[in-house]
């Protein structure tokens, strides 16, 4: 057998994104990174040489409140997770994506790699005063709070949308009524970096996510969206996964 058929028998090389690249310049490195054309991609502040040829992304997470790690992204897991995320959408080749987050997180890289597997370019919110009309947008709840307090041409621009993916923390109940009844299409995630983002859309588990609740009352996860690990941490990987569910 050739082990260099196996992508994470090779080493492969790393490269930093500066977060004020144009979005144009970061889509080419995105698609070249998951096609295994070009260098993995470092959204982290850590130095990075080289990880495994299978890798495509570094991003880094702290899981809200436990220590910083660098979470090692597969081009199959953060595709795997994009495909199961406009399928649940019923998105279709052509459509549209906002950027309103930061790509330094899951959820923002997100927007880029579904937008890719649409064939278009999203449109970047970030730094704006006009928004663009787009058919998905994805935000953080203090996004939703802001359209409905003031922010009129933010509101304007997540009412047109055909959904508005939630997540990074809990949507509170009276903000979403809110939200809904002004007419947002909300659909709430449930995700983290190590399940290349977003994973439970609407309490429903996307296409190939396992979802159990162990013993102990902790959440479990299983399918092709998961990382392949801790950069330089592997104890840590070690103890949150195993049998192939992640804790």
């Amino acid at each position: 057998m050739d082990i260099s058929a196996n992508p994470s028998n090779r080493s492969r090389s790393v490269i930093s994104v500066d977060p004020a690249l144009a979005i144009g310049d970061v889509m080419n490195l995105v698609a070249k990174a998951l096609a295994h054309q070009g260098p993995a991609l470092n959204f982290t502040d850590e130095a990075i040489d080289s990880v495994t040829g299978d890798i495509a992304f570094i991003v880094g997470t702290t899981g809200s409140t436990g220590i910083r790690k660098s979470v090692a992204l597969s081009a199959a897991a953060v595709l795997a997770s994009a495909r199961a995320s406009l399928d649940y959408l019923q998105a279709r080749p052509g459509q549209t994506w906002a950027l309103l987050l930061p790509l330094h997180h899951i959820a923002g890289i997100n927007v880029l790699v579904r937008a890719l597997d649409l064939g278009t370019t999203p449109v970047d919110l970030r730094n704006v005063k006009e928004y663009a009309n787009t058919d998905f947008s994805a935000v953080v709840p203090t996004q939703i709070f802001q359209a409905l307090n003031g922010d009129e041409k933010l509101l304007a621009h997540l009412q047109s949308s055909k959904k508005v993916l939630v997540g990074g923390a809990q949507l509170q109940e009276d903000l979403l009524r809110r939200a809904i009844d002004s007419g947002i299409s909300v659909v709430r995630t449930y995700g983290m970096s190590e399940t290349s983002g977003g994973c439970v859309y609407e309490g429903t588990p996307l296409k190939g996510v396992g979802l159990r609740i162990s013993d102990a009352g902790l959440i479990e996860i299983s399918g092709p969206v998961l990382t392949s690990g801790y950069l330089n941490n592997a104890e840590l990987w070690g103890q949150q996964y195993r049998d192939g569910w992640f804790t």
